[in-house]
């Protein structure tokens, strides 16, 4: 049977601490004018988000960027591969469909919550036996809404609902499993988070204003402000304007006031300027692009235009797309590899297929350059060949596992017979190193010269002929 905890436990103190620590308390604070508030529910971030429709395109085209990319499981030791193919295949299937919740609900479900409220998003993990490491057989995705941190190792996590006051649950340490982002410093908020809607509160605060005084603006019947009747008596005033109210009234307010017996000019005194007057596209675009860098974006990743007098060139598109997968996108990716990682053996691990074509032939040349390099220093007796391993693997070009020397008595097979001129042509075809971003042709030419590939494949039919 599953533990299950039903008193609250203490929190952990190291023996011998000095350190004063506060206990859990709850801050509810009504919110002032224009002002980052210190506090709020969950319910109140969800709302803001859910009000202001860039907000809530931003969060949902990150999680469209991490649905979109392919995954895998596979062994931290890759020699345990054929070993532990029983055991990926039933996560690769479970992580698919769990049986009540599949792959893409689950990325919604806990990427919305850890981009809309400090808690963040959280699962409840079913294990065989309910024992730490015991095989996941199924999860419950649970409301962030609902969970608080208890600073307890053991039992992480507490559940209490409002509408059941009276019944709080504790979840153990390997049965719940958390993602939420920017950990506060606050010792008041220790063990919250920090996500975008509250680091840009107030951007969004401007946001929702601004579509609120447009809305009203084209909405409003009549527009704001005074109408100057002239010379028109007391009397046929008030009759007039009572008239005008009972014209506005029904379910078509749009109605057409008529004036007459008037000698003078009759003026409206509007309260408000117009959007021309107020530059309301140029200041929408301002708050919207720090709404999008909160979620670590920009505002061509969401559709819009960075610049409200032109269009966007391609070398700032790339440029900006490239951006946002170092910040937003990288950082999401970040939080839901451990995510997966907490479910799986401590043999596995969890990975995102995501290739990047331009570091990839970045990284090539980078290869290509060191050894061409290396060859001229080991051949010269500058440095071992054990020496230029080291600092290859140092210098981040290898990215698997192989040990740093080369053992005493193993040897490397025989070299093959050189491809031709391959070493000194093979990097002209690839094209100027120029990224499209910095103004270049990009790593690959649409026209080769048929000439050198002809060439390349007469040499290579030659050495395979002898």
């Amino acid at each position: 049977m599953p533990k299950v905890k039903t008193t609250y436990p203490d929190p952990d103190k190291q023996k011998g601490q000095r350190s004063i620590e506060l206990p859990e308390v709850y801050f509810n604070r009504i919110l002032p004018q224009y002002s980052q508030p210190q506090w709020m529910e969950a319910a109140f971030w969800r709302r803001a988000v859910a009000g202001q429709p860039f907000a809530s395109i931003c969060r949902d085209t990150l999680i469209d960027k991490i649905l979109a990319l392919d995954w895998k499981i596979e062994p931290r030791d890759s020699e345990q591969r054929d070993e532990l193919k029983d055991e990926i295949d039933y996560y690769t299937r479970f992580f698919e469909n769990t049986g009540d919740y599949k792959y893409t609900e689950i990325i919604e479900w806990i990427g919305k919550d850890c981009l809309d409220i400090p808690f963040g998003g959280a699962c409840e993990v079913g294990r065989e036996g309910d024992e730490p490491d015991g095989r996941v057989r199924w999860i419950e995705l649970l409301d962030g809404g609902t969970l608080y941190p208890t600073f307890n190792s053991k039992f992480p996590v507490g559940q209490s609902l409002h509408e059941l006051p009276t019944q709080t649950v504790y979840f153990p340490w390997y049965a719940i499993n958390r993602m939420y982002s920017s950990p506060r410093t606050d010792i008041r908020r220790k063990g919250w988070g920090m996500p975008p809607p509250e680091r840009i509160y107030l951007a969004l605060v401007s946001l929702s204003r601004g579509d609120l005084y447009y809305t009203n603006m084209l909405l409003d019947t009549p527009e704001t402000g005074i109408l100057d009747l002239g010379d028109m008596e007391q009397a046929s005033a008030e009759e007039w304007v009572k008239s005008w109210k009972s014209l506005l009234g029904g379910v078509d307010p749009f109605k057409i006031p008529v004036l007459y017996e008037h000698t003078s000019e009759v003026k409206f005194i509007p309260f408000s300027r117009s959007p021309i007057d107020l530059v309301f596209d140029k200041t929408i675009m301002k708050y919207a692009g720090i709404c999008a860098a909160g979620y670590g974006m920009t505002l061509s990743d969401v559709g819009f235009s960075p610049s409200s007098s032109g269009g966007e060139t391609l070398a700032g598109g790339i440029r900006q797309e490239r951006n946002t997968r170092k910040t937003g996108m990288a950082v999401l990716k970040k939080k839901f590899v451990p995510f997966f990682n907490e479910m799986l053996p401590r043999e596995l691990k969890f990975t995102f297929i995501d290739l990047d074509d331009e570091l990839s032939v970045a990284v090539s040349r980078a290869r290509l350059a060191d050894a061409t390099a290396w060859q001229l220093l080991v051949k010269n007796r500058i440095f071992t060949p054990n020496e230029a391993r080291m600092q290859t693997i140092a210098d981040g070009l290898i990215t698997v596992s192989m040990p740093e020397k080369v053992k005493d008595g193993d040897e490397f097979p025989e070299p093959a017979a050189p491809f031709g001129n391959a070493s000194q042509e093979n990097p002209a075809i690839l094209g100027k190193p120029v990224l499209p971003s910095q103004g270049g042709y990009g790593e690959v030419k649409s026209e080769v010269d048929p000439l050198k590939v002809l060439s390349l494949v007469d040499s290579s039919e030659e050495v395979s002929n002898e």
